[in-house]
């Protein structure tokens, strides 16, 4: 791990593209500003841990879904009773993060 030393309004760089500036540091807190691409994404490190988990847990449920098959008349079309529902992180695996824009 790469240990470096910043103050306030100074800014480390990953690659070409990541600026992390130290925005505000107040006794132990200290408040990171991150300037990234929309491709990239930026999430809190539990967030991160909770969205893996429950990506992992919803490839799971649709393996053992792999061999089900609706009977005959139900299959398509709009929601049925008793259908799958994806989980939450769905919608955060299809690209949003924890990403704020701010003025």
């Amino acid at each position: 791990m790469l240990v470096l030393s910043r103050q306030r309004d100074e800014t480390i760089m990953i690659g070409d593209d990541v600026e992390l500036t130290i925005v505000d540091i107040r006794g132990d807190k200290v408040r990171i500003g991150i300037k990234a691409p929309a491709t990239v994404a930026v999430h809190r490190k539990e967030v991160y841990d909770a969205i893996k988990e429950e990506n992992r847990q919803a490839a799971a449920f649709r393996g053992e879904l792999g061999s089900f098959r609706p009977p005959a008349g139900q299959r398509g079309g709009k929601h049925q009773p008793g259908r799958a529902v994806l989980p939450a992180a769905a919608k955060l695996a299809a690209g949003q993060s924890d990403r704020r824009e701010t003025a």
